[in-house]
């Protein structure tokens, strides 16, 4: 039959050898025998009760032997080995009387060594706290995606996930070592303040890395929660929705103002005044590449639309050809608007490198940039709206600010 096991929470005072002895013994007299330690957390099996020896000793910083071999060395002494923490301290058990306390390494060096030991495995609880660092500067300086369009656009909540996981498994192990100084200061006699310090780094690093698991989980919600919402309109040159799909159907019952648009919101055949353009499906280096319209439903941007449309023609018999790429947000509350604006120039446009926007002056949008000097941007908000358009061409995107207002116009209501 399986054995009944017991998890109970170690007290304060454990990192007192004497008292975290007694505390075990106290268990095994109720007939509670330890099994392991991890953490905070002592596992018990439960067993007939017994009257029963524990032993706290240093392991042997330098020995090859794993910690299960270095307790077979007290074997000879009545002890058996139980299990380990922070690979620097031996739990023994024995029967009182027959057992006989003894330590058989001891010695300066031997707790600095582990002392020192020890401080690297603190430090190591760092490493995923440095790898999301490194990542967030990656992310917001190049990718160009920010806290903001964490919800919005990509997959990154995996990041936040994976490190709040990792971090809190390893701030486990972390404590368990700061325990262990504990005992080890207990056992030597000292009265150093390094175990002190250690708790505030551990209350910090679990503020963080439970903060990036509730993101991480969050994102991913929201993330698969948006995804089951998308509505892939398929190819730009098809004008009409396929309203036979039920995620379409849905979509429409709750956005009606959408029916009267076509699925790539602003054709590039009326930005470039040639209804009869021809839609391509090939990129910039000539390989086949299907235009695109999709659009989104999201929990903090209920709604975002991206069309991708590269279109060629042949006026007077010479070949052109142009593209746009229009993304459309309208957002939970007109307070995102503003910083998504900005997160989506500072993607495109590098607005923090060097290179200053210049705001249009206009009636109708609360904020517009427009960049019209070789490659075509503008950045717009009205309200909780949100409008970006990448354009490659011959026309000026600010003589067709009248389709960008219509188009807000008539998606404001939803």
């Amino acid at each position: 039959m399986r054995k009944e096991k017991s998890i109970k929470k170690i007290p304060d005072s454990f990192s007192d050898p004497d008292h975290a002895e007694r505390w075990l013994e106290e268990n095994a007299d109720r007939g509670y025998l330890l099994t392991r330690i991890w953490g905070k957390k002592a596992v018990f099996i439960k067993e007939k009760p017994v009257k029963t020896s524990y032993m706290l000793v240093p392991m042997d910083p330098d020995g090859v032997k794993g910690p299960a071999d270095q307790g077979e060395e007290y074997k000879e002494f009545g002890w058996e080995y139980v299990t380990q923490l922070g690979r620097m301290v031996l739990v023994l058990r024995g029967v009182p009387g027959t057992c006989e306390r003894v330590q058989l390494f001891a010695g300066e060096t031997m707790f600095r060594k582990l002392k020192k030991r020890q401080r690297g495995r603190v430090w190591g609880a760092f490493s995923p706290f440095l790898f999301w660092l490194v990542w967030f500067l990656f992310s917001y300086y190049i990718q160009g995606y920010g806290f903001l369009l964490l919800f919005v656009k990509g997959a990154a909540w995996v990041i936040f996930l994976a490190m709040g996981l990792c971090g809190l498994l390893q701030l486990q192990s972390g404590e368990e070592a700061r325990i262990a100084e504990q005992l080890l200061e207990g056992i030597r006699g000292w009265s150093g303040t390094g175990a002190e310090s250690g708790r505030t780094v551990y209350k910090v690093l679990l503020t963080v890395f439970s903060f990036s698991l509730v993101l991480g989980i969050a994102g991913g919600i929201h993330y698969w929660g948006g995804r089951m919402k998308t509505v892939y309109t398929g190819r730009v040159s098809e004008s009409a929705w396929e309203e036979d799909a039920p995620r379409t159907q849905s979509f429409l019952k709750k956005n009606p103002s959408w029916k009267e648009l076509s699925p790539m919101l602003l054709p590039l055949s009326l930005l470039e005044g040639e209804p009869d353009m021809e839609y391509q499906t090939r990129d910039y280096k000539g390989e086949e590449l299907e235009s695109y319209s999709c659009v989104n439903r999201f929990l903090l941007a209920p709604v975002q639309a991206e069309t991708m449309q590269y279109g060629v023609w042949e006026p007077q018999g010479a070949a052109r050809e142009s593209t746009l790429k229009l993304e459309y947000y309208r957002l939970a509350s007109p307070k995102l608007a503003a910083p998504l604006m900005r997160e989506l120039g500072r993607y495109y446009m590098k607005w923090n490198k060097g290179w200053v926007p210049e705001r249009v002056e206009s009636s109708y949008f609360d904020e517009l940039v427009i960049h019209d000097r070789g490659l075509h941007y503008l950045f717009a908000r009205k309200g909780n709206q949100v409008i970006m358009a990448y354009y490659i061409g011959e026309e000026n995107l600010a003589d067709h600010l009248p389709e960008l207002e219509q188009l807000a116009e008539k998606l404001a209501g939803g």
